[in-house]
């Protein structure tokens, strides 16, 4: 039986000090930054064959967006993250995979800058939260089933 899952019944929460998180409403799609290290080029007249040597450099896990459907209270409680001194605290829980209890969680911190989005007359009218991250992410594997 396949271990993959659906972003469906995943959570996505913030907060402003790392303990009582809350969900940001109406989210529609996950939280999850992709860390990315640079390198640093370390070439010197006594590199090898005439090839490039590189070093690792400081690692950075850059802007992510996340989609929500608007909402006067999401709207608001961004705008209220967006001021804050300190960056905000995410956390994202996946739904738990068939041999799981629990789903990985993924936490990171971040700057947050909330934009609603324009629609045609038809459409819902959304929101993006675009978060400059920093710092480390970190993943917590989740609970095996028995």
């Amino acid at each position: 039986m396949s271990e993959q899952i659906i972003a469906y019944g995943a959570t996505v929460e913030r907060a402003t000090d790392g303990v009582a998180f809350t969900k940001i409403p109406e989210c529609k799609g996950l939280a999850i930054p992709s860390t990315e290290t640079d390198y640093k080029e370390a070439t010197s007249l006594d590199s090898i064959g005439g090839f490039k040597e590189y070093t690792k450099g400081l690692k950075d896990a850059g802007v992510i967006s996340v989609p929500a459907g608007y909402t006067a209270a999401g709207y608001e409680q961004q705008l209220a993250d967006q001021t804050a001194e300190g960056a905000i605290y995410y956390r994202c829980t996946l739904k738990p995979q068939p041999s799981q209890t629990t789903g990985d969680v993924f936490t990171f911190r971040g700057f947050p800058t909330p934009s609603v989005e324009g629609n045609d007359v038809g459409d819902l009218v959304g929101m993006t939260v675009s978060i400059r991250t920093t710092g480390n992410v970190t993943w917590v594997k989740g609970t095996a089933a028995p």
